[in-house]
């Protein structure tokens, strides 16, 4: 494997508050990170600056060897080409169907074939024969699935995961994580998932646990 994400000394603070204590990564292609840690110890916050969604208030950040871009119309075309997010609250469009929301970031991106790619990621997570309905008509399993579809449509090379089984009951939760492990058998795409959950993090290549803005062995 080669090195994907790097991160370099990462400051993050919040008024009075540190959040990220100069803290360093490296997210190698295809790999599976689990970060764990209490509430507050910044895993959320890593996982937005790792996204694009953040800054850090110092240190560097670089993705496949070049810097991550600072320009906010450059930042919104790397998320879009680079980058999956899942979250625990699943954020489906609600007056569009699940194949719309599935759709929605390949037609943001204006990518090629989006469609074909929403039937083979609905097929892939058992979701296509519910394309049609609103997500209000949907479990929230199937919301899931469909937000796990939306994030892989466009090919990310990383997809980042804030407790995507917070909402799921221990077997969804299960077949979440296998279907995630099955999305890695089709491609090399790295995850980096912040989760409460000791199964997770057991079964994940490697799992770090932050704590008060630093890694904790």
């Amino acid at each position: 494997m080669s090195t994907l994400v790097e991160a370099r000394h990462l400051v993050k603070t919040y008024g009075e508050v540190s959040v990220l204590n100069d803290l360093s990564l490296k997210i190698e292609r295809g790999d599976f990170l689990a970060i764990t840690g209490p509430s507050g110890s910044g895993k959320s916050t890593l996982l937005h600056i790792l996204g694009g969604l953040d800054h850090a208030d110092s240190g560097d950040l670089f993705f496949e060897g070049e810097a991550y871009p600072s320009q906010s119309k450059a930042v919104d075309r790397f998320r879009n080409t680079h980058l999956g997010f899942v979250f625990q609250f699943h954020h489906l469009l609600p007056e569009f169907t699940a194949l719309e929301n599935i759709c929605m970031p390949g037609w943001i991106g204006k990518h090629e074939d989006i469609e074909a790619r929403a039937l083979h990621w609905a097929e892939a997570l058992g979701v296509a024969h519910r394309l049609n309905h609103l997500p209000s008509a949907l479990s929230g399993g199937e919301q899931q699935r469909v937000a796990v579809a939306r994030a892989l449509v466009h090919g990310p090379k990383l997809l980042l995961a804030d407790e995507p089984s917070g909402n799921l009951d221990r077997q969804r939760s299960s077949e979440l994580f296998d279907i995630l492990q099955d999305v890695r058998k089709h491609s090399d795409v790295a995850m980096v998932v912040v989760t409460h959950s000791e199964e997770w993090a057991s079964k994940a290549d490697r799992t770090l646990h932050l704590s008060d803005g630093a890694w904790r062995i």
